[in-house]
């Protein structure tokens, strides 16, 4: 059977070395703890017993950090449930608005702005393309997710959005595309470039090489996907919940360096390694942090948090896409209770719950730190 390797034991064998040369933020180091942590006794343990028959688990308690790459699954469930109510019964464009590598260093002194930039950007450009075109004029839905890495962990920032195709004019009618596309990409790429430039300049941050940007193309990708609900959750949830390394990746980790699976899109010659330094990795893994609080997942339009209940109820009517009845919905797996190994007929549940001290004093430590600032 292969070893499988984790991150927390990569971070646990090279981040004192990486901190000699590197300093963290407060983010970086709060993840990098809570990733080390994460199903050790460090966070606590949890007691389950079957009540059919005597027998016992213990179970090592998970971190929950959005940057950990083994408290995804669980989570990813939980959104595919909630979001079953909301897809319309109609095609789905995916559209990918990347920004050149010129612009990554402005990570270095103004992360938040430049990915909030990012946001504006492509939903300015996005609505004023769906407010322009002829024979479909109106309000767009749109979920945005954005992504910073590539398949090396390098520095890869994009935008991937999930868009229904058709929009609410004012009148909430609902017009359906007809075509095989959603708006011509050329297009595209010259108001984001002018929208991202304008969002940047608002928010007062200096823009390096923005001659020779201004001269070039920017990529913006496009294409017709997905008619079925299952299907599109599935397509959806792949983007929105996955994280920057799925640890299957992972082939090997010795004294120095990390090796791992990567793929090339642009040969597409299927699956290759990569071997790093274990500083390196590290580096690569921690520059994809998000700043606290900044939500990686958006959406827009007649998507958007304020609205989004009301006007998928008047677009469903329209689409004959009614919600389901949770009669008529397919019981779902209770993720708290599992059968009972032993005797095959009882469940286990939750007993009880053991927390160390050390992990009262870390929240308390925390507490602090957000109190006194």
């Amino acid at each position: 059977m292969a070893k499988r390797y984790h991150v927390s034991d990569i971070l646990a064998q090279f981040l004192p070395a990486y901190r000699q040369q590197h300093a963290l933020s407060y983010q970086q180091a709060k993840s990098c703890q809570h990733i080390m942590d994460c199903r050790t006794a460090k966070l606590g343990i949890q007691q389950w017993q079957c009540n059919r028959c005597d027998y016992e688990q213990l179970h090592y308690c998970s971190c929950r950090d959005r940057h950990c790459p083994r408290c995804q699954g669980q989570k990813t469930q939980q959104w595919v449930q909630e979001q079953k109510a909301q897809v319309i019964n109609t095609r789905y464009f995916h559209l990918v608005f990347t920004l050149p590598h010129e612009l990554n260093v402005i990570t270095h002194y103004a992360q938040p702005e430049l990915y909030s930039a990012l946001f504006e950007a492509v939903s300015k450009t996005l609505s004023k393309f769906a407010h322009n075109r002829k024979h479909l004029k109106g309000q767009l839905g749109i979920t945005m997710v954005l992504h910073t890495w590539g398949q090396t962990l390098s520095q890869h920032i994009h935008m991937h959005c999930l868009v229904p195709g058709g929009v609410l004019d004012a009148a909430n009618h609902w017009q359906s595309v007809k075509t095989d596309y959603l708006f011509p990409v050329k297009a595209l790429s010259r108001v984001f470039k002018a929208k991202m430039f304008e969002a940047l300049r608002s928010r007062n941050v200096s823009i390096p090489h923005a001659d020779k940007l201004m001269a070039t193309k920017w990529c913006v990708y496009s294409k017709a996907c997905l008619t079925k609900p299952e299907t599109v959750i599935k397509y959806l949830s792949r983007y929105t919940q996955k994280g920057m390394l799925s640890e299957t990746r992972l082939r090997s980790v010795d004294e120095q360096n990390v090796t791992f699976y990567y793929r090339d899109y642009c040969q597409l010659k299927g699956l290759k390694t990569m071997t790093l330094s274990g500083i390196e990795f590290v580096r690569r893994y921690l520059s994809h942090i998000l700043p606290k609080g900044f939500m990686r997942v958006r959406h827009y339009g007649f998507l958007s948090n304020c609205c989004r209940r009301k006007k998928l109820t008047l677009i469903q009517k329209q689409t004959h896409n009614d919600k389901p009845n949770k009669e008529d919905s397919p019981p779902t797996t209770c993720s708290h209770h599992w059968a009972c190994p032993k005797c095959k007929q009882g469940e286990l549940l939750l007993m009880g719950l053991n927390t160390p001290l050390i992990h009262q004093h870390n929240h308390n430590q925390e507490r602090r730190y957000r109190l006194t600032g």
